[in-house]
């Protein structure tokens, strides 16, 4: 395999970089403009729904959903067990792989779950400037993990 990209004049390295760069573009932004936050997904992704208390978008292998928190006992000291609590009230069987997280403008927590054979991430996000809290489930194909943390790394926020 070395001979054939060096015959064609590419690296490993530079084959790896365009493979990369491929999956870059193959990326487009939406927005939440209720809740003024975006966030990035592949792009054959299409909007289910889009009103107020959710916002879905979804293609073959993942399903993003996005809900206001409504609930002003939940701050960063409670993140962890208001997380576990959400993600056990849906019903998730398997809780693993759970950590705090700083993505661009929020803070928060997450968790790893599977029900039914789904898997999923479940992230409760606080806005850091505003007092927009989030509830994050992305839902995903066993083999789609690296995908649903890009989208899950992706969230920011705008006025």
């Amino acid at each position: 395999m070395k001979n054939y990209w060096s015959n064609l004049g590419l690296s490993a390295g530079l084959f790896g970089l365009f493979l990369v760069s491929t999956n870059l573009v193959a990326q487009t932004e939406m927005r939440w403009d209720t809740h003024g936050i975006g966030f990035t997904v592949p792009s054959d992704f299409k909007v289910s729904t889009n009103n107020k208390e959710v916002y879905t978008a979804e293609n073959e292998h993942l399903i993003l959903s996005i809900s206001p928190i409504q609930d002003e006992e939940i701050s960063k000291e409670n993140l962890e067990d208001a997380v576990l609590a959400m993600a056990t009230a849906m019903e998730y069987e398997s809780l693993d792989e759970a950590d705090e997280i700083n993505i661009n403008d929020f803070t928060g927590y997450y968790i790893k779950g599977t029900r039914d054979d789904m898997y999923a991430v479940v992230m409760a996000l606080m806005d850091k400037k505003s007092s927009t809290n989030l509830l994050v489930v992305i839902a995903y194909d066993n083999d789609r993990f690296e995908e649903a943390v890009a989208i899950a790394k992706s969230f920011f926020a705008y006025d």
